[in-house]
């Protein structure tokens, strides 16, 4: 019974690895990504083999669990790879599918709003456009010239230097 398990573990390290694997190309990750999917990975089928580690012998540490292992990834890797690949695949395109079916769903409601609200805002913009101008007309000129005059107070303020 013990064998049986450290078998197991090897192929749910591969069941993992596949999911990664395919996960991995489905989404077309860069080189970082990659690095840190590799080190969580890693961190996972670590975690994985030392559950089933310690339920086969109790993490007595003997040769044939690596051959058991490595057995059960083979086995694996050869036997039913190709049909869990296809599973994974097939999951992702489903989910593609439904994510497009909500997302065209969630933008009907939002392109409604957007062609109602398409003549208030042109309202509104013009609105805006003639108050701006306006207030350049008035204000302009004391905008540009209230430096100067905070200047001439300012100097007015304070008393002249004299050398001496």
């Amino acid at each position: 019974m013990t064998f049986f398990w450290v078998i197991v573990s090897g192929a749910a390290v591969g069941l993992i690895f596949d999911f990664y694997r395919s996960f991995r190309r489905w989404q077309g990750w860069g080189q970082v990504l990659t690095f840190i999917g590799d080190v969580l990975f890693s961190l996972v089928a670590l975690f994985i083999l030392f559950r089933f580690f310690e339920r086969a012998n109790a993490l007595a540490f003997r040769f044939y669990i690596i051959w058991g292992c490595l057995l059960g990834l083979v086995l694996y890797l050869r036997l039913l790879s190709r049909f869990s690949l296809r599973f994974f695949f097939g999951i992702y395109r489903v989910m593609t599918y439904l994510a497009g079916i909500i997302h065209r769903g969630i933008m009907i409601p939002i392109r409604g709003i957007v062609l109602i609200m398409r003549p208030p805002y042109a309202i509104l913009k013009w609105f805006s456009m003639l108050v701006y101008r306006i207030g350049e007309i008035f204000f302009l000129d004391v905008i540009i010239n209230t430096k100067e005059r905070l200047k001439r107070w300012w100097n007015s303020r304070i008393p002249p230097r004299i050398d001496g």
